[in-house]
């Protein structure tokens, strides 16, 4: 019988069954998995907002400020890797050591920006790609040249084949490397996520580069030996970290597959919401890979993973766990709640609780600081934020689909099915249906703009701007609600004042709308409105984001 998660104190997470052919965890495995939580109360109350998770936390914070010489020399991945578990940790904007990442990374950068003027001993993948993630998540409006240079740089190490790797004269120049690519994967969807313009054919590449370096087991090697045709062939080195790394990013490119729109008649989605226009936006982001052969790439992945699965791997053990963090939240994504292995944050938390040093650092193989990173970013759910922040929704907005979407970036749930919404339904027929004062529509085109991507509302929201500002100071909540939720996706803080003024309105969810959309906008997530908030928490709530916009704006006045 094969133990597939050891834990820090001996108990094991033992899985003895082996997963059917479709991907499916078998019941007496689940229940196996849920025993040893419930025999361990203090295992099974183990998440991000635990006593003893976010005291480990702080400590590992306190560890990443100390300015002593463990940062002299760092490369800038872990920069960013620090930058990131602050920002994740929520530690404020103006944090020194999320100022001074966001520095060590701009500076780097050449002048020109050209990708061959980027001193590849400096920007080696892993580093490229975690400055990607780390300056997306922190600033992208302030930094979209770096971001954008940044980016282009990793667009043109590309390999031909479609992975990442080892740059020329190196041993292994010519492959692709399974955990470097599994780097510039998350760094372009973040990209994506953030707006900017992603080229669709370097994404394609990938995706087939990771569905022809899989070994035929599910797992994946280190460097990927590429099948010249569709029958795979045997890797070297499989083992599960790689396998974590390879199909989690074969996760990330499927939750952004693009299938033909089609429209679902006999909904109660206003008319223009159900004109379902198949043609594409000049450059609009479309992966053409086959949804047959990618699910079954990640049903043969999962299944390896669960019959190998274990905390710790052995190997780089909390890049691991970061890695684990990433492939089930984004299953989770993908095929939806519930289809993941049961117990695993609980069994990654118990191991890194355990394993934590007395100056609050972890440290394996990796370093202190980049360990330390990556078990505050497994701690805080770090993916699972990324997610919520891109998704954001507010009360009753229904989210969640099986299988892979036909579009995950512009689908809702609506009486129970999956609704496509439309690329390009004009702002004309949106801002109307707001106008029209039809409750019901209205929902409609709350729902929509809760869902559309977040270039496609910031687009809308610059063309409709005024139209948006005037609704949000109508006299019919619902148009309200649209409108805010609108301006607060739009990532132009000159809508702040808008925001902050709705927090004076008579309607509790006008005034959760625009706390929501004031964290959005902020992009301060964390600490909103309660739903039954007191008259005493929305005055605080109301100072606090008037002393944020007077940082921006000293001149502003809320009288």
């Amino acid at each position: 019988m094969p133990t597939n998660g050891a834990l820090a104190d001996g108990r094991t997470l033992d899985f003895p069954l082996r997963v059917r052919a479709g991907g499916c965890v078998p019941v007496s495995a689940i229940l196996i998995v849920l025993g040893l939580i419930a025999g361990n109360p203090a295992m099974g109350q183990l998440s991000p907002d635990s006593p003893l998770v976010r005291q480990a936390v702080e400590r590992g914070l306190a560890f990443l400020e100390k300015p002593d010489s463990h940062y002299s020399g760092m490369q800038i991945g872990a920069w960013a890797l620090n930058g990131l578990a602050m920002i994740k940790a929520h530690r404020p904007a103006n944090h020194p050591v999320i100022l001074e990442a966001a520095r060590e990374i701009s500076q780097r950068i050449p002048q020109t920006g050209q990708p061959q003027d980027f001193d590849i001993g400096t920007w080696d993948i892993y580093s490229t790609g975690l400055s990607l993630i780390f300056l997306c998540t922190y600033d992208p409006q302030s930094y979209r040249r770096e971001i954008q240079a940044i980016m282009d740089y990793l667009l043109y190490r590309q390999k031909p084949h479609g992975g990442w790797g080892y740059p020329p004269g190196h041993t292994h120049a010519a492959t692709g490397d399974t955990s470097q690519t599994q780097y510039a994967v998350l760094g372009l969807w973040e990209a994506i996520q953030a707006g900017f313009a992603v080229p669709s054919e370097p994404l394609n590449r990938v995706a087939l580069w990771l569905m022809r370096t899989q070994d035929p087991s599910g797992g994946y090697g280190y460097q990927g030996q590429v099948a010249p045709g569709p029958q795979l062939i045997p890797q070297n080195s499989v083992r599960i970290g790689m396998a974590v790394a390879g199909v989690g990013s074969a996760y990330v490119l499927a939750s952004l597959l693009d299938r033909q729109r089609v429209s679902t008649p006999e909904t109660d989605l206003p008319p223009a919401l159900q004109r379902i226009d198949n043609a594409r936006a000049s450059g609009r982001l479309r992966l053409s890979i086959d949804p047959v052969a990618l699910r079954a790439c990640l049903q043969r992945g999962n299944a390896y993973i669960f019959n190998n699965f274990k905390i710790p791997s052995g190997m780089y053990n909390y890049y691991y766990l970061y890695t684990l963090e990433r492939y089930f939240t984004f299953r989770e994504l993908v095929d939806g709640p519930g289809s993941t292995i049961p117990g695993w944050y609980e069994a990654g938390a118990d191991y890194i609780l355990k394993t934590q040093n007395s100056d609050g650092s972890w440290n394996h193989q990796c370093g202190p600081v980049p360990d330390t990173a990556f078990a505050i970013l497994f701690l805080v759910r770090s993916t699972k934020q990324s997610i919520e922040r891109v998704r954001d929704f507010g009360p009753g907005v229904l989210v969640g689909a099986r299988g892979l979407p036909k579009e995950t970036d512009n689908a809702i749930i609506k009486n129970g099915q999956v609704v496509a919404l439309p690329l390009r339904t004009t702002p004309e027929d949106l801002i109307a249906i707001l106008n029209s004062g039809e409750k019901s529509q209205v929902l409609g085109v709350i729902e929509a703009l809760e869902n559309l991507p977040p270039q496609q509302v910031r687009l809308l929201v610059s063309d409709q701007e005024e139209q948006f500002r005037r609704l949000a100071a109508s006299d019919r909540p619902e148009a309200k609600v649209a409108a805010l939720t609108a301006l607060g996706r739009s990532g132009d803080v000159r809508n702040a004042p808008v925001l902050i003024f709705a927090l004076n309105d008579p309607n509790p969810e006008v005034v959760l709308a625009a706390d929501r959309a004031l964290r959005r906008l902020s992009r301060r997530l964390e600490g909103g409105l309660p739903p039954n908030f007191s008259e005493t928490e929305r005055q605080a709530a109301l100072e606090k984001w008037k002393a944020w916009y007077r940082q921006i704006d000293p001149t502003a006045s809320f009288d």
